[in-house]
């Protein structure tokens, strides 16, 4: 209970919206409201900025070199806290607006924070009020200014005794040529690709990345890569802080099931080289249309002469089963997933299945292949083609459920 009245208080230190998330609908949690930017604030200074430019002449001012910065530091030392909070001044009212309307409110909100935690009796047996100095330090790394972007990356730092304190994030990421916040959805969708198709990229420099290999076992495990998966889902709680560069968007996370607490936030960098060519591949993907049951699926560009669909009736509690075959040489070798269908939507009458779907008083579920073909195994005859088998139902089988759609 002492552990969550503490968290509880820490909201105290900025009453902030979420920097732009992907989905506004989606409960933002607990971290992602420390130091996030105020999208009210954000429509006042677009709003005073327009007005001001129509007072200006038609000729665009241009920026001031934004290279070029001041660090305001807010501070505040008492015996039992000391607060510090460190942000840009760029000279350029847009922005500098923007940040001080956000660090501010912030400085003041920490202090109060810092005395409730504090003055609370509660905390004296955990040796918190005057025995140990309460802390709270925002820094932040060089901005990182281009032609279209300021982008900055905010490390929040919070001490409240024991021997690591809590670390945090978030960025803040300002679009010059259109004088307002960038948001992930932003972002990816100007480049085209999506939050799915960038997640994958994450997981894939978490396991392959020599930046991370002293984290991880080598050779890497199941046990790993499941991990991984589940660390890195497509959704804007894993993705809530990012910043830019010029060849790169960092995304940052506390990746608990990966890393030790003591490693803290931990940005991956994926490269645009790298994103682009993913995006323009799953420009590549086959899609399968059911025309019986009117749904559709997207399968990768490799499965291209690696399967074969057939309809099945070995469950009995499917009106009808489609089952992706696995082809070698044009030989159907074993089933790779099947995609059941069952005339009804309780959750009780779909047996051992994973569920995809109800819909129209159907239940739409699918299951992969449990085991291991013998002759993909080693000693049989097609024993080189088990690392791909492999990868194809543990790895691209639930991404191809994820793709699955009704017309």
């Amino acid at each position: 209970m002492k552990n969550i009245t503490i968290l509880a208080l820490l909201l105290l230190l900025v009453g902030c919206s979420q920097q732009g998330t992907a989905d506004q609908k989606e409960t933002v949690s607990e971290k992602e409201k420390v130091g996030t930017v105020n999208e009210d604030r954000v429509k006042e200074v677009v709003k005073e900025t327009a007005t001001k430019g129509e007072k200006e002449s038609e000729t665009e001012k241009p920026l001031p070199d934004l290279s070029q910065y001041e660090t305001v530091k807010l501070e505040k030392k008492e015996e039992s806290f000391e607060i510090e909070i460190e942000y840009p001044s760029f000279g350029y009212e847009p922005i500098d607006k923007l940040l001080a309307g956000e660090m501010q409110p912030q400085f003041e909100n920490s202090q109060e924070a810092a005395k409730e935690i504090i003055e609370d009796p509660a905390y004296e047996e955990e040796g918190l009020g005057t025995k140990i100095k309460y802390s709270y330090n925002v820094s932040f790394n060089a901005p990182v200014v281009t032609d279209d972007f300021v982008s900055i990356y905010f490390d929040v730092y919070i001490y409240m005794g024991g021997v690591h304190g809590m670390e945090q994030s978030y960025a803040f990421n300002y679009d010059l040529k259109n004088n307002r916040l960038m948001n992930l959805e932003d972002v990816l969708s100007e480049r085209g690709t999506t939050l799915q198709n960038v997640s994958k990229l994450v997981a894939e420099e978490l396991i392959n990345s020599d930046l991370f290999a002293e984290y991880r076992p080598d050779p890497v495990t199941f046990t790993y890569k499941e991990d991984v998966k589940k660390e890195t889902e497509p959704t804007t709680t894993n993705y809530y802080a990012f910043s830019l560069t010029e060849d790169a968007i960092i995304l940052y996370k506390q990746f608990y099931s990966l890393f030790p607490n003591s490693a803290g936030v931990v940005g991956v960098a994926v490269s645009w080289d790298k994103i682009d060519a993913a995006t323009e591949e799953k420009k590549n993907d086959i899609v399968y249309q059911n025309d019986d049951h009117h749904f559709a699926l997207r399968l990768p560009a490799s499965w291209e002469g690696k399967y074969v669909v057939k309809e099945g009736d070995w469950n009995v509690a499917a009106e009808m089963s489609y089952d992706f075959q696995f082809m070698h040489n044009g030989k159907e070798i074993c089933n790779i997933f099947s995609i059941s269908v069952i005339n009804t939507e309780s959750a009780d009458d779909t047996g051992p299945m994973n569920l995809i779907a109800n819909h129209n008083g159907k239940s739409y579920v699918w299951n992969s292949i449990m085991e291991m073909p013998p002759e993909l195994l080693e000693g049989g005859e097609l024993q080189e083609l088990e690392e791909e088998f492999a990868r194809m139902v543990n790895e691209e089988v639930p991404e191809i459920m994820e793709t699955f759609t009704f017309e």
